[in-house]
């Protein structure tokens, strides 16, 4: 750094955060974030000159990055509900993340712009660390599947317009500003593609596809005057929400808005899955490696289609308080339709806990977790509810997770089946001319739903649908068919389940 601190600032305050600041960081960068969290408030309310205040914050800024980097790790990997642990470190860089940003806001008005140049800086190039540190902040509030702190978007838009605002009209983009631009485009694509139905390690991935594959999201003052809208979403510097699509609601006029559609962004996406489903090397696209993965691509997929086309709501929800039971643990409930113990008890502990019923429609529906030990939740995760004890339990897949706190569990279920079938599944071992073992797995044989016109299907862990065929083992008390089948169309996968459907090829003897 060019410039030191000036000593008439000096402060106790400051002298402790300097002190803390020329420490080592510690072993374990998450033993950082209290301390770091106490100087930075200790800081900000001190009311330190704009420029006394960037080299500050260039101080605390590699710590605040070290803590990020140790704790996203532990997020990708975290089931819901997260551990207390977690969750308390990660709402504490929250908090980081949002002091920070808002403090290089501070310096980007108040500070003279000669005097940054003397100091090697330029306005744009804050904003960029500004929007970062928002950025940072929402990836890490989606992996808690927590809200969007407060102020995030209406701090993002200002930072952006204020960046735009700044560069002439008629002149190349600055990198600090081309960094800005592509951090808000990401931030915008992000939250069309609904990251809320995504898993920490999806949300992680598409973020490093976003980073960079951004750049093809189209950006506007207002919506065009020709042509469809209906790709189009727009967001509101006025209003504190993530931006909302067109087809559901139209931007307030008579507003300052930023209006952006994904389209361009979602049919490259479309292509790059294509091409890597035919065997194409991710490297070969200029994407992540990990796109070798089938789930992280069936999440790109369906990013993709949100991004091309916006999703918009056909039924009407109806508001509900009813009671209802949940099992999170489909192998007990499986064995429990199989004449096993009822799906109450594992050594994980109990799987059948009660919820609140927040709103129902014919395609789902949304709960609120009330008692009970619950484990193991994660957006595209399949579980079982039950409304009534006479009733059948109906799988569902859990499309959206938000947690406010280590109490708080929401979830937003898709309806698979109101009923469904223990079988199992013999994947036979001879294929492509190797030896090997038959392999047993446990699915749901699902009947025919004629509200989305959906042939008899299989809900089962991934990797059934691209064996090829097997035999479907279906057992009651009287007697056992075996079946062999041919998987049909692939109606849905994610990282935990694939939803297919099947045909038979002949009907056996029943023994």
């Amino acid at each position: 750094m060019s410039q030191t601190i000036d000593p008439t600032v000096s402060s106790p305050a400051l002298d402790s955060a300097l002190a803390w600041l020329a420490q080592p960081s510690a072993e374990d960068p998450l033993r950082d974030l209290v301390p770091l969290r106490g100087h930075l408030a200790a800081v900000d309310d001190m009311g330190v000159a704009p420029l006394q205040l960037l080299l500050i914050l260039e101080l605390f800024q590699p710590r605040v990055n070290a803590v990020n980097t140790a704790l996203k790790p532990l997020l990708r990997d975290a089931a819901l509900p997260v551990d207390r642990r977690l969750r308390t470190i990660a709402q504490g860089l929250l908090d980081v993340h949002g002091r920070i940003a808002a403090a290089y806001r501070k310096v980007m008005h108040e500070a003279d712009g000669k005097r940054l140049q003397t100091l090697h800086r330029n306005p744009t190039s804050l904003c960029a660390l500004a929007l970062g540190n928002l950025l940072q902040q929402m990836e890490v509030a989606l992996l808690v599947s927590a809200a969007a702190p407060p102020d995030m978007w209406r701090h993002a838009q200002a930072v952006y317009h204020w960046t735009m605002a700044a560069v002439p009209h008629d002149s190349t983009l600055p990198e600090g500003a081309n960094t800005v631009l592509r951090q808000f485009q990401t931030m915008l694509a992000l939250a069309a593609a609904q990251p809320e139905s995504f898993t920490p390690a999806e949300i992680n991935f598409l973020l490093t596809y976003l980073r960079e594959h951004a750049s093809q999201v189209e950006l506007a003052d207002a919506l065009p005057t020709t042509g469809s809208k209906k790709t189009w979403y727009w967001v509101n510097e006025e209003r504190d929400y993530a931006p909302c699509a067109v087809v559901r609601r139209s931007p307030p006029e008579a507003a300052r808005n930023v209006c952006f559609s994904c389209h361009e962004l979602g049919r490259s996406a479309l292509e790059h899955v294509e091409l890597l489903e035919a065997g194409e090397a991710p490297q070969a696209l200029g994407v992540d490696e990990r796109a070798a993965d089938p789930a992280l691509r069936q999440a790109l997929h369906r990013a993709a289609s949100r991004w091309i086309l916006p999703p918009k709501r056909h039924t009407t929800r109806r508001g509900s308080t009813s009671r209802v039971q949940v099992c999170t643990d489909l192998p007990a409930l499986w064995r429990y339709q199989r004449g096993a113990a009822p799906p109450v008890a594992n050594v994980l502990g109990v799987t059948a806990t009660n919820w609140m019923m927040l709103n129902e429609s014919p395609g789902g529906l949304a709960i609120m977790h009330v008692s009970g030990d619950i484990h193991g939740i994660t957006a595209g995760s399949a579980l079982a509810v039950q409304p009534t004890a006479d009733q059948p339990w109906g799988l569902y897949l859990v499309r959206w997770a938000r947690s406010d706190n280590p109490e708080h569990l929401e979830l937003g279920l898709e309806l698979v089946a109101p009923a469904a079938e223990a079988v199992r599944l013999v994947r036979h071992g001879s294929r492509d001319g190797m030896a090997a073992e038959d392999v047993t797995i446990e699915a749901f044989r699902l009947p025919p739903l004629a509200a989305t016109q959906r042939g008899e299907a299989l809900l089962a862990t991934p990797g059934i649908h691209r064996s090829g065929t097997f035999t479907l083992v279906s057992e009651n008390a009287e007697r056992i068919q075996l079946t062999d089948c041919t998987p049909g169309t692939l109606l849905l996968q994610t990282a935990s389940v694939e939803l297919f459907e099947f045909t038979r090829d002949f009907s056996p003897a029943g023994l």
